[in-house]
């Protein structure tokens, strides 16, 4: 089962095993240290029971030894009575001290049993001994002679025998702890051994599980670093973890998709800026080329259509009485059918009329959303629009409207390229009049020119008159010209002369 742990607690939970193992190896040390000095000590209290057990013996031999010397020299008081006295005291406190350290160290029921027959016999002893004791003092050696060599040798035996068994059971009980000791701390050993062990693999095993937790991915992580160093903009499968590297992954991942789609984008609209500006320059190279208005607008809508795919697109002039704005081009069956028709806009009236009036361009995203936009029924899928008027000097002369059937399709770089294009049309559409008009003169001044030179060469009067009525007529398309010359004032105010027709 695979654990779903964070960086935190991974490393944390490495800690606590190592920490644990370490632990458990100092808790098992400690033990085999405690194990060792509770050897000692009762290795200690053995060696105490021993010396305790020598000086039971020592102190009844040197009891045994002031009894012999008192019978010997038949003497109860003075130095000899201080010696018995002091010398059973020693015994008696000997004995009772082995009975109290057997008491506390040597909890086996046989040797607890000859304790307690070494207590009896060593008051009996003592018992006998005052009896010698009382005896001599009372001058009956014989009597004292006979209980130290009957009663108190059989006691002495039995207690050296008592004594000597309590040696030998002693003796075993100190084997069998040494061996009990020895077992015990040859365990503890081995368990602090395989405990360094375990601690030694388990904290090696504990710190490359965490060291690789954390360093492979890293590492893998720089790599897809190094790849979006090198613009290598290709989708990124974050690592499969549930920790902090997995949500640092996850979130690398989703920087390289919006920095994938920024960049995207980004070629898109230098794309898009290049394709605009290339339009740009191809409408100004038709523009410096077209010196006809009707065929410059149409020309120009054409272009802007086919160039950015836009839904539709047309030009409207204002009228001679400035009031109405009429369409002059555009683009698809929908533009000449309005061509057609005569389409025109009151100046104060949709998102075009709003646009001359104001002199400022006028872009709706959504026309749905806009009050003043009028719904063309030949132009049923218009969904944003742009409105750009078309300026000479201070003065709008027309405006330039480009429909498209997405909302949100005609964006403020669209807008700025409109713009760019309505300021072209407006130069154009000057340059156009100007060479219209001085084309016009140059006819004019051409026609005069021709009228003059016949005039000149005819001979007479009427043929001078022939001529200005037939190229004058000529010149203005008229039907009829009529040429009077007066020679007199007449007295009713009249003129007389000669008429040609």
């Amino acid at each position: 089962m695979k654990l779903n742990l964070s960086l935190g607690q991974r490393i944390s939970l490495g800690f606590v095993l190592l920490a644990g193992l370490v632990l458990a190896t100092s808790g098992i040390g400690l033990w085999l240290i405690t194990s060792v000095n509770a050897t000692e000590e009762k290795n200690q209290s053995q060696v105490d029971l021993w010396q305790d057990v020598v000086a039971v013996e020592r102190a009844w031999t040197d009891v045994a030894a002031v009894i012999d010397r008192m019978l010997l020299t038949r003497q109860t008081g003075g130095q000899i009575k201080s010696q018995l006295e002091a010398s059973a005291a020693n015994f008696e406190q000997r004995l009772f001290q082995l009975g109290e350290k057997s008491a506390d160290a040597v909890p086996d029921a046989a040797q607890s049993a000859n304790i307690d027959a070494l207590q009896s016999l060593g008051e009996q002893l003592i018992i006998r001994l005052n009896e010698v004791s009382d005896a001599a003092g009372q001058g009956g050696w014989a009597r004292a002679q006979v209980i130290r060599h009957t009663e108190i040798s059989s006691l002495q035996s039995r207690f050296d025998e008592n004594l000597a068994a309590y040696a030998v059971e002693l003796d075993n009980a100190t084997k069998l702890l040494a061996t009990r000791q020895t077992r015990t701390q040859n365990l503890i050993r081995i368990s602090w051994i395989v405990g360094v062990v375990l601690a030694v693999i388990g904290g090696g095993l504990s710190a490359f599980y965490t060291l690789r937790s954390i360093t492979f991915p890293v590492h893998e992580l720089i790599q897809q670093t190094q790849r979006l160093k090198e613009r290598n903009f290709d989708p990124i499968t974050p690592l499969a973890r549930h920790d902090e590297i997995g949500e640092l992954s996850r979130a690398f991942a989703e920087m390289n998709e919006l920095l994938r789609q920024f960049y995207q984008d980004l070629e898109h609209r230098v794309s898009e800026r290049t394709r605009a500006l290339a339009t740009s320059a191809q409408v100004s190279r038709s523009l410096s080329t077209i010196l006809d208005p009707d065929q410059l607008v149409i020309e120009v809508v054409e272009q802007i259509k086919q160039a950015f795919n836009y839904y539709h697109a047309h030009i409207y002039i204002f009228d001679d009485q400035h009031e109405m704005l009429v369409m002059v081009g555009g683009t698809g069956e929908a533009g000449r059918a309005m061509l057609a028709a005569g389409h025109k806009i009151a100046k104060n009236k949709g998102l075009v009329g709003r646009a001359a009036v104001r002199k400022q361009v006028v872009h709706i995203p959504d026309v749905t959303r806009d009050s003043d936009w009028l719904p063309n029924m030949l132009l049923p899928d218009t969904k944003s629009e742009v409105a750009v008027p078309i300026v000479i000097g201070e003065e709008v002369i027309g405006v330039l409207d480009v429909q498209h059937n997405v909302v949100n399709g005609l964006t403020n770089d669209d807008v700025a390229l409109l713009q760019s294009i309505a300021d072209q049309v407006g130069v154009a559409l000057r340059n156009a009049h100007a060479y219209t008009d001085a084309q016009a003169q140059v006819e004019r001044e051409a026609v005069i020119n021709e009228i003059s030179r016949r005039i000149q060469m005819a001979t007479d009067v009427d043929t001078v008159l022939q001529i200005a009525t037939r190229e004058i007529g000529k010149a203005l398309n008229a039907k009829q010209v009529d040429v009077q010359i007066g020679k007199a004032a007449m007295g009713n105010g009249r003129f007389s002369g000669q008429n040609a027709t």
